[in-house]
């Protein structure tokens, strides 16, 4: 086969990155990425029915891990249930502009790596080049999401690395050391496939969403493998998909990849410091904002309403009574009283006990949710949300936020994440394990891929 030559100046600028070196300050900034990733594939294999489901299921025999669980397959069924648990806590990392596109990415990154035996700076490098690649992508299928929608209703609602399978193929291929052509036919291939499942029922809970985001690492491994067998994409196929971007875009399709190798995406990722949907994350910053001015604990049997005022997205997210851990996770309503109850949000609230606790569920009864103009001007740059809370005393305060906390522009402090990532690992795998993992963890570019892997099996 002949190396493809690019379609146009957006495929060229793609072939052209996926050969430049990453630089040090990004490759550190990506380390978080992934680091954050795994743990919440941890956390996430963790919960039902998945604990249970991985221990069942009837794999192939494999040296790549299979996170949380004692057990090793092969790359593709490995991607497929990491990249399905790594998004079941909502504590995964993501981007403002596009969706969640790390979980599919490191779990896809780390199954070849495994099976190839490559160092743990490769599959970080490799992470990096996908991770800005899917950004940009998801850049564009977003504004192209509402005229999907209007086509045909059920194609594309769920960001959670399921808009591409590129991501998951390009890491994974990138992690084999191969050469030019390879990596152009793999972007082919997984370029020109879309997982997606008819509905995403976030509202009720059902596990769909998350195995679709599994498939999604999978048919990523998929492409991969095939790219390295010799299969070729399709030129025709890249034209025919994406050349359309360049009139539907204001700026066009090519200036979304003009910039790969200057503007680095990876560096503007946020991490989530509440296990929930991050539209849910602005408004618990805001009633953290009252209590900081706020003279004396703030009582929550004395709140009368709690009024949210958000970007219409998050406004959505309205469910009053969730009865499971998807549809609490995506309930502005249940976050907002659980924190005001408990001062924290936790793992632990997202259990069947902790979502049925009368008290909580009285006073997410009192939360309204309305749309504001200015903060729905601002998104998706800026995830802001108002809080005004009314006691029954007749007094009332009020407390806001532009962007949650976590943002790129707002980091969580060191010792918060790695403490962060010691719950996570903690929660699925363990304390002594967790301890003893978490150095190898927090610094994956540093150690072997397998022993990456080691270190995320009970």
């Amino acid at each position: 086969m002949t190396n493809p030559e690019p379609v146009g100046e957006w495929e060229a600028s793609i072939f052209a990155f996926l050969e430049e070196p990453v630089p040090e300050n990004v490759r550190k900034r990506g380390q978080t990425m992934v680091t954050d990733v795994l743990a919440a594939t941890v956390a996430g294999s963790e919960a039902e029915p998945y604990r249970e489901a991985w221990k069942r299921m009837d794999l192939p025999p494999g040296d790549t891990t299979v996170i949380g669980s004692g057990r090793t397959t092969a790359p593709v069924q490995a991607a497929t249930l990491n990249g399905t648990a790594a998004i079941v806590q909502e504590i995964e990392e993501g981007h403002n502009t596009g969706g969640h596109v790390g979980s599919g990415i490191v779990t896809g990154g780390l199954a070849m790596a495994e099976h190839v035996d490559a160092d743990g700076r490769m599959l970080v490098e490799s992470c990096v080049k996908a991770y800005e690649i899917c950004t940009r992508l998801e850049e564009a299928i977003f504004a192209m999401k509402a005229r999907m929608n209007d086509a045909v209703p059920w194609l594309v609602r769920n960001p959670h690395a399921t808009w591409t399978t590129v991501g998951p193929a390009v890491a994974a291929v990138l992690c084999t050391d191969p050469n030019p052509q390879t990596v152009r036919e793999t972007f082919r291939l997984a370029a020109n496939r879309a997982v997606v499942s008819m509905d995403d029922p976030y509202t009720s809970g059902p596990p769909s969403r998350n195995l679709t985001a599994g498939a999604s690492a999978g048919v990523g491994v998929t492409m991969a493998q095939f790219a390295r067998a010799g299969i070729p994409g399709s030129g025709a196929a890249m034209s025919a998909v994406y050349d359309p971007f360049e009139e539907l875009l204001p700026d066009g399709f090519d200036r979304l990849f003009a910039d790969l190798g200057t503007r680095w995406s990876v560096t503007e990722h946020y991490v989530k410091p509440y296990p929930s949907c991050r539209y849910t994350h602005a408004p618990v910053d805001a009633i953290r904002e009252i209590e900081r001015t706020h003279e004396g604990p703030l009582e929550a049997q004395t709140i009368e309403r709690v009024l949210v005022e958000t970007y219409a997205n998050a406004a959505e997210m309205d469910n009053h009574s969730p009865e499971t851990l998807t549809a609490a996770k995506f309930s502005i309503p249940y976050v907002c009283s659980r924190y005001l109850h408990d001062g924290s949000i936790e793992l632990e609230h997202f259990s069947d006990e902790a979502i049925a606790d009368e008290t909580v569920q009285a006073l997410a009864d009192r939360v309204e949710i309305r749309v504001d103009d200015d903060y729905e001007a601002a998104f998706p740059e800026d995830w802001g949300a108002r809080v005004t809370l009314e006691f029954a005393d007749g007094s009332s305060v009020v407390g806001e936020r532009a962007y949650p906390a976590g943002d790129y522009r707002d980091p969580i402090p060191a010792d918060e994440f790695e403490a962060r990532i010691e719950t996570l690992l903690a929660y699925g795998l363990g304390d002594e394990a967790a301890t003893t993992g978490l150095q190898t963890v927090l610094v994956p570019d540093e150690h072997a891929a397998r022993a990456l892997g080691r270190a995320l099996r009970e």
